[in-house]
């Protein structure tokens, strides 16, 4: 048996621990440095960095002669092992990754092309797409490879549509992959993931889709409470909404609206209300001082949006329910 038919001979932790272990320098693109995370403006903030990385990751594109990606989870580089930055599992370590357990990997899919790999694990979610699947199509931009097809395994929703057009990635240069999907390219190139919102990540996706449509201010959407329809939903929300609704909010699910439409939305508010949710991306597309108050529960606390508010210059405030069990 081929050795491109069994799981990689182990693992590097990173692209980079490939590129120092075989000399390959040349193939590395550094496009941002590492960067802090914002300080805090209050202190209540501080409880939602409690475990959480305080700098995004070092930003890269590697080109890899003859790397491999299998199904959408794995990238393998040519001297055949994982690289677990780039196939990163969530609550598995590196030699617990799912690869490892393959007896054999299926029949290598070859071709002679420069082939870009945009693969996340959640690239459904509405948050993971924008934030962190596209800013890595910016940073193969920066990195000014000429690239002839993409891997993607997301690009079925409105939303991942629209931002692959705004992207100027047509349909006939997309690879999805499949249940057997092994594939093999003479470069693939391979942007690093982005774990944290950043500057760049935000004001990349803010001006990729303002540059594309043109959004005005729209007065019916000042103050707005964000519903949601499926997770986290709040218990006593008809109590809140009777309450806001005194002072002008209006209630709006964003699951209904398409892309252009939540940028309206967003642009125009003035005070933004909602629990954490991936709908809360929409925070790239306020104007500066925007007052946000994100509501979390008492065991699920996140820094994403805080982040996000920060970097684009916003009034953020969290709203956090002490669990009475732990007092």
């Amino acid at each position: 048996m081929t050795e491109e038919l069994l799981p990689p001979k182990g693992f590097y932790l990173s692209t980079l621990d490939w590129v120092k272990d075989t000399g390959n320098e040349e193939c590395l693109f550094e496009i941002y440095p590492e960067l802090k995370i914002p300080d805090v403006s209050r202190a209540e903030e501080y409880k939602i960095l409690v475990g959480k990385p305080e700098y995004s990751n070092k930003a890269l594109v590697t080109i890899l002669p003859g790397g491999r990606v299998w199904l959408d989870r794995a990238v393998i580089s040519p001297d055949n092992k994982l690289l677990y930055d780039l196939s990163y599992e969530w609550m598995a370590s590196p030699d617990e990754h799912s690869i490892f357990k393959e007896e054999k990997l299926p029949p290598v899919t070859m071709t002679d092309e420069t082939v870009a790999m945009l693969n996340h694990p959640a690239g459904y979610n509405y948050f993971h797409w924008m934030i962190e699947a596209i800013a890595r199509f910016h940073l193969i931009e920066q990195s000014k490879i000429k690239i002839d097809k993409y891997i993607i395994n997301h690009r079925s929703l409105p939303f991942q549509h629209d931002i692959l057009q705004a992207c100027g990635i047509p349909e006939e240069k997309i690879i999805v992959p499949h249940e057997n999907f092994h594939f093999k390219a003479k470069q693939l190139v391979v942007p690093s993931y982005v774990n944290l919102p950043n500057a760049w990540s935000c004001k990349y996706v803010r001006n990729l889709l303002f540059n594309r449509v043109k959004i005005t201010k729209n007065k019916e959407y000042e103050r707005i409470y964000i519903k949601r329809t499926n997770r986290r939903k709040i218990t006593n929300e008809k109590e809140i909404l009777g309450t806001l609704g005194k002072y002008g909010f209006k209630a709006v699910s964003l699951e209904s609206m398409s892309l252009e439409k939540q940028m309206e939305v967003f642009y125009s508010a003035e005070i933004v209300i909602g629990a954490h949710g991936a709908g809360l991306t929409n925070l790239v597309f306020c104007r500066p001082g925007t007052r946000v108050i994100e509501l979390f529960a008492p065991t699920y606390i996140e820094p994403h949006y805080w982040l996000i508010s920060r970097l684009m210059n916003l009034d953020y405030q969290i709203s956090h329910r002490e669990n009475k069990k732990s007092k």
